[in-house]
């Protein structure tokens, strides 16, 4: 009876205990434990944790990507680029978060351009990385000329969006950079002294071409013939046939364009007679490209490898910057960053912002942001970017790299030779 009356009083006590003490069921809260008794002298005591910083405003940055359409597997590439440059400097810059609110642009300029005003009229962000259409990079671009924040392209851009409009930011430079570098690669290095070049006739194909030409002719060799093709063609066969003997087929094309091409090259024999390379990598000699031809031509996939490259990342760079980044991201993923530029890329975006923001004492209003980062000068996955001369175009490393598969079957690229602070109109 005893025992039964003792447990029914400790039953009480808890319940009263517990309906003093209770709080609301949303609000949890950690009570704070009173002070230790010191054990020794404050001079002998062992030094304190320091109190972590309160989080600060939440710093919106906007992501233009093409998710659906014909662009979709680069923008998706870039989505997770982009991702995993904010998680790699730590989610935040100082105290304060960095969020990125990402827009689909459908593979259509004018839907970017729909998708740059609601992150800037309604998402408040404070600046806006990509798109890496050149259609849809004018486009916003007009925009954001008025909108008054700046446009971090993190893939290369031709030198006449980079001029005249002072939001716009090429974080990742100008077209003339890789096609001048790989002209005096072929020239110097390799001794070409006479090449073929075919491109898409339209304003990428061109800006990647002329630069070329200029420079490989500047330097001495001749252009013997230049072949122009609409987007969307077919069969190469007819611009290929009448091609004479050259030291390279120098060609840019990209999308179903690019696999054509390089199927034509090799069902022709062309391949026997003379290597294809190209002034510029991405939509040509990147990774999806191999892997979309591997799927149906596997012969054609294998002949591809070793051409030749100019990119603004190398994922085989040993420096201490590189080694850090490409860690992380196999830490991450299992896997090196596939064959191409975005994920270099947009981490050297993104680190660009990151130290423009700290200089600024984490104060993103626009021209303060804008004139941090034209002032900034890092060393990062690829290499050294700063901007020069008031321009708008970054100085940066550029590299020469072969196509290689790797031993798990995936495409990638191996540096050859890096050339180092091209100015934004290219080497001369």
């Amino acid at each position: 009876m005893k025992k039964t009356f003792a447990l029914i009083l400790v039953l009480l006590l808890l319940f009263s205990l517990a309906a003093c003490g209770g709080k609301d069921p949303e609000t949890k809260t950690t009570p704070t434990p009173p002070p230790a008794t010191p054990t020794s002298a404050p001079d002998e005591q062992e030094p304190s944790e320091e109190t972590e910083e309160p989080l600060g405003e939440v710093i919106k940055i906007g992501h233009i990507v093409d998710l659906t359409g014909v662009e979709s597997m680069t923008g998706e590439e870039a989505r997770l680029s982009l991702e995993f440059a904010v998680e790699w400097i730590g989610g935040k810059i100082g105290n304060r978060p960095v969020e990125i609110i990402v827009g689909d642009s459908q593979s259509q300029p004018s839907v970017a351009v729909d998708v740059a005003k609601k992150m800037v009229e309604q998402d408040g962000v404070v600046a806006i990385f990509g798109p890496t259409q050149i259609g849809h990079k004018s486009a916003v671009a007009d925009y954001i000329a008025n909108a008054g924040i700046p446009l971090i392209f993190y893939n290369p851009t031709p030198a006449r969006l980079l001029g005249g409009n002072e939001w716009v930011i090429g974080a990742a430079g100008a077209t003339p950079q890789m096609p001048t570098v790989m002209a005096t690669y072929l020239y110097n290095e390799l001794g070409y002294r006479k090449v073929h070049t075919l491109a898409q006739d339209n304003t990428g194909g061109r800006s990647f071409i002329d630069p070329f030409a200029e420079t490989f002719q500047a330097l001495g060799g001749t252009i013997d013939q230049q072949v122009w093709a609409p987007v969307a063609t077919p069969d190469f066969g007819p611009y290929l046939v009448n091609l004479g003997e050259a030291d390279a087929l120098v060609a840019w094309m990209s999308g179903s364009d690019a696999i054509a091409l390089w199927t034509a090259w090799y069902e022709m024999g062309i391949n026997e007679k003379m290597p294809m390379v190209t002034p510029m990598h991405g939509g040509f000699t990147d990774y999806y490209i191999c892997d979309a031809l591997a799927n149906t031509k596997p012969e054609v996939a294998e002949a591809m490898l070793g051409a030749l490259a100019p990119i603004t990342y190398a994922v085989t760079s040993e420096t201490p910057e590189n080694q850090d980044f490409v860690d992380a991201w196999i830490e991450k993923f299992g896997y090196l960053p596939k064959g191409g530029n975005l994920p270099g890329g947009c981490s050297q975006a993104i680190l660009l912002f990151k130290t423009a923001v700290e200089a600024t004492g984490l104060d993103t209003s626009p021209e303060k942001l804008r004139e941090a980062i034209l002032a900034a000068d890092i060393k990062g996955p690829e290499g050294h970017t700063y901007f020069a001369e008031d321009s708008h175009a970054s100085t940066r490393d550029v590299y020469i790299v072969k196509l290689v598969k790797l031993e798990d079957g995936s495409y990638n690229y191996e540096m050859l030779k890096e050339y180092n602070d091209v100015p934004p109109s290219g080497l001369k």
